[in-house]
Order: structure tokens, then C-alpha cells, then sequence
């Protein structure tokens, strides 16, 4: 393999664990909906002591805080997987420009000077 390869596999498996991320997330965030649900139905039947409805509530405000940093971790995973596709997709279409460099070689130009090329058009956009 190619350095080039090398750094596309990376940058797949980078963009697969934060897929995989986000899909544990989502999966936590529903458990603790799911739970904050339960404790609701339990405190809207009355059952309980004062003591347990307190401990139940103290409980309630440590899960939404949890929703509140779960939120978080999902906005700033999203962005970076979108940066992380992105940069995935640029170096794709370098490698694709790549795998077409022997056209231009058989044009007079060297290898170097069409990766050279290549780098500052990317640099201009």
C-alpha cells in the first residue's frame, strides 16, 4: 500500500468511529429518556415515600444533566465527522487526480510538477 492508502484507511476509520459514536450515543440517549419516562410514570402513581420521591428527583436532575452533555458530545461529533468526511473526500479526489498523473507525464510533465500543480489549486480553493 501507498502512503497515500495508508491515509485514506486512516481517515475510514476515523469517519467510522465517529459514526459509531454517534450511534452509541443516540442509543444512550434513548435509555435515559426511557428511564426518565419510568420514574415519571412511578411518581405520577403516588407510590412512594417522601424520601424516595426526593432521592427519585435528585436522580431525575443528575439524567437531564447527562441528555445535556450526551447533546454536546453529539453537536461536536457531527462536526467533527463532517470534517473528517470532507477532508476524506479532498484527499480522495487528490488520489483520483493522482491515478491520472501518466497522462500528463506522457505531456511532458513530471510527477512532481503535477503534484505540485495539484497542491496549489487545492490551495486556491
Amino acid at each position: 500500500m501507498t502512503v497515500r492508502e495508508h491515509e485514506l484507511k486512516a481517515h475510514r476509520f476515523k469517519i467510522d468511529e465517529k459514526r459509531q459514536k454517534l450511534k452509541d450515543l443516540g442509543e444512550l440517549r434513548q435509555h435515559i429518556h426511557a428511564t426518565l419516562d419510568r420514574m415519571s410514570n412511578n411518581e405520577s402513581s403516588g407510590l412512594g415515600t417522601a424520601d424516595a420521591i426526593r432521592t427519585m428527583s435528585g436522580r431525575r436532575e443528575i439524567l437531564c444533566k447527562s441528555l445535556e452533555e450526551i447533546e454536546k458530545q453529539v453537536v461536536q461529533t457531527e462536526a467533527e465527522l463532517a470534517a473528517s468526511q470532507q477532508t476524506f473526500d479532498e484527499q480522495e479526489n487528490a488520489r483520483e487526480g493522482y491515478d491520472r498523473v501518466p497522462v500528463a507525464v506522457g505531456s511532458r510533465r513530471g510527477r512532481g510538477q503535477v503534484e505540485h500543480i495539484r497542491i496549489v489549486r487545492a490551495q486556491r480553493d
